[in-house]
């Protein structure tokens, strides 16, 4: 018997569509408008990334596959809705994200952003007083908020640098070799980092989670990354240490305020606060997997997770309760 697969998500599809199908996986393409009865009814597993009304109501529905990491809160309502159908989400860009955060980690530790800037105006720095002061990474300790997919990408590269790697996670194991701080450490861990790298996703225990105290453990010296999610870190509590230079920098992927969805063009800027307006802050307007044909990659790696399905060996199992 064949696994029975609504396929859904726009984006992804026209890949997916020019890939082959693993065996024992049946496979039709939804709009992105409203799914037809007799398809919703029909299928096992949906590949979605959202929860239209009615889409995950059909009585065969057995899994939910999104095709990119993350989980809307919608969609885990909807899913939570639906006990004994599992959620499976996908890690094809945690690599591409590492290397977002790498470069990021770069900008901000050689001050890049800024002597650009300066030297646009013709100012070569030669005032020891005011010239960028880059950090010397080697002995530096860099701390992955977070030990998923994206953290364990940024492991051998941050090593090669000669950094020493800790992470802090909700379970305190040990892996890899990397020394790992448990739930209450979390100021500690700051206290002794040179570089905080965040891949750590929104859900209720993270929201927020790196507060006022949290950035005041940090050291002046000390460069943030956050490529997770930017609810993780509180928005005027970073401006403020930011402002007032109790960092040396920041480089944020991820924001407080979009454009209206859809709409990329509108003139937004990501934060209630001027971020903008400061040189320490190196700004990516959510941009970590913008490379070419990463549809393609996201479609390889969703239909690997549907063959694993149709083999009864699932992947990327999702924690509803814990959001991720």
């Amino acid at each position: 018997m064949s696994l029975k697969v609504l396929w859904r998500n726009a984006k992804t599809a026209a890949a997916a569509r020019g890939l082959p199908v693993p065996p024992d996986v049946e496979l039709r393409f939804a709009g992105p408008g409203e799914v037809a009865a007799s398809d919703r009814d029909w299928a096992e597993v949906i590949v979605t990334g959202s929860a239209p009304p009615g889409l995950l109501t059909g009585p065969a529905l057995r899994h939910i596959v999104v095709p990119f990491a993350g989980l809307s809160p919608e969609l885990r309502e909807a899913a939570l809705a639906r006990p004994g159908v599992s959620v499976h989400n996908s890690h094809y860009n945690a690599v591409m994200v590492a290397h977002h955060a790498l470069a990021l980690m770069f900008a901000c530790t050689h001050d890049v952003v800024v002597a650009d800037g300066a030297l646009r105006r013709g100012d070569w720095g030669k005032d020891e007083a005011t010239a960028p002061v880059s950090l010397f990474l080697p002995g530096k300790v860099a701390l992955l908020l977070g030990f998923g997919h994206i953290a364990k990408a940024l492991v051998a590269p941050l090593r090669a640098l000669g950094m020493e790697v800790r992470a802090w996670r909700r379970r305190q194991e040990a892996e890899e070799g990397v020394f790992t701080y448990g739930p209450s450490d979390l100021l500690e861990a700051l206290a002794a980092a040179d570089v905080v790298l965040i891949s750590l996703p929104a859900t209720p225990e993270t929201v927020g989670r790196v507060g006022p105290a949290e950035l005041a453990a940090l050291k002046p010296s000390a460069v943030l990354v956050n490529v997770g999610r930017g609810a993780v870190v509180d928005e005027e509590a970073l401006y403020r240490a930011l402002a007032e230079r109790r960092l040396k920098a920041a480089g944020i992927d991820v924001w407080y305020d979009y454009p209206p969805k859809g709409d990329g063009l509108v003139r937004t800027f990501p934060s209630k606060f001027p971020f903008q307006e400061l040189d320490n802050v190196v700004m990516s307007p959510h941009r970590a997997d913008a490379v070419p044909d990463w549809q393609r990659a996201s479609a390889l790696d969703t239909l690997e997770t549907l063959a694993g399905l149709a083999r009864g060996e699932p992947r990327n199992l999702v924690d509803l309760a814990a959001g991720y």
